[in-house]
């Protein structure tokens, strides 16, 4: 019987992201990469490699100065298409606009994609919307927005998808939800990701463990 096809998702591994000069550093972010690379210098492994970026047009609305409020604070916000229906948007540092350094993956990620055929390799980028924001690799928060990256697995034959990146209690979170939703058998790596907020990982692990059947590999 023939082994299931898997694809790698790299999420978010971009300079904004990563310490010490990212606008929105993950605490520790830098230690995922030794692991990062080692994943793409074994990339026979995938069928295919995925990395996402945030890439946000400026004043987009999760910036905190779109709307003259501190970071790491939560308003409603008009709901995409909602009709009058608000969502709670959490506030974040002004990151990943469209053609920054800091919207670049990382370059020692970037050149071990670049040496790869480019056949193997997708990019993806979400939050590209001025009015919704966009956590996971599939689609917006609301789900009125979808990215190619589901039609991307479905066409190559994916049946396991493996996550790592950036950071795990957003954007990694709202992936790995996703791509169980879409039905594919999903394997969070563990040591490839980070969090925000490192106080909350447990419960974000037990969650997507228990919840959504993700597998957490040490």
């Amino acid at each position: 019987m023939p082994s299931a096809l898997k694809a790698l998702l790299l999420v978010d591994i971009q300079y904004d992201f990563l310490p010490p000069q990212g606008t929105l550093a993950v605490p520790d972010g830098r230690t995922i990469l030794p692991h990062i690379y080692e994943l793409l210098e074994h990339a026979e492994q995938y069928e295919v490699i995925v990395a996402s970026v945030d890439w946000h047009p400026i004043g987009h609305i999760s910036f905190a100065s779109t709307h003259s409020r501190p970071p790491f604070t939560e308003i409603s916000v008009p709901k995409l298409y909602g009709e009058g229906k608000t969502v709670t948007q959490m506030l974040w540092p002004e990151h990943c606009v469209q053609g920054t350094h800091g919207s670049q993956i990382e370059q020692g990620v970037q050149t071990r994609l670049d040496a790869l055929d480019p056949k193997k390799v997708v990019y993806i980028r979400k939050g590209t919307h001025i009015d919704v924001d966009a956590y996971s690799a599939f689609s917006d928060n609301d789900y009125t927005i979808f990215t190619p990256l589901a039609k991307v697995l479905y066409q190559r034959g994916i049946s396991e998808v493996e996550v790592a990146g950036l950071a795990l209690d957003y954007c990694v979170k709202y992936t790995a939800i996703d791509s169980r939703k879409f039905g594919f058998r999903t394997r969070l790596l563990k040591k490839c990701t980070k969090a925000v907020d490192s106080a909350c990982e447990a419960d974000v692990l037990d969650s997507l463990q228990g919840k959504w059947e993700v597998i957490v590999v040490e």
